[in-house]
């Protein structure tokens, strides 16, 4: 009778299955890790581009004070967008040689990534 050959069959299709099972999921894993490592850096690159856009938002914001008033000094604290208040900006201005403003602006994100961006202006 030939009652063991399908047992060993079987058995044998489980060893494969599970050798199979043993050797691709690391694999797996490695994938998801490196997957899961470049959203980390691409999100982490999104907060950087924000904060410099946020940034020269302030920059321009001063720039437009200015033009309005050549002796404005007083710059923006924490300063946001009406439609995004995650977002905001701190402005100060200084004087630099005769004819130079300094304007120093410093964008923030929501999840606390931020960056600077300074300003000469000249010809006001």
């Amino acid at each position: 009778m030939n009652l063991r050959r399908p047992r060993r069959r079987r058995a044998s299709a489980l060893l494969l299955v599970l050798f199979v099972m043993a050797i691709t999921t690391p694999l797996v894993c490695l994938m998801l890790e490196a997957h899961t490592s470049q959203i980390r850096c691409t999100h982490n690159h999104i907060e950087h581009m924000t904060a410099l856009y946020v940034a020269e938002a302030g920059v321009h914001d001063a720039m437009a004070e200015l033009l309005g008033d050549s002796s404005w000094r007083t710059g923006f604290t924490s300063k946001g967008f009406p439609s995004d208040l995650a977002h905001s900006y701190t402005v100060t201005l200084a004087d630099g040689t005769p004819g130079q403003i300094i304007v120093t602006s410093t964008g923030q994100t929501a999840s606390g990534y931020s960056k600077t961006v300074t300003a000469i202006v000249t010809g006001l």
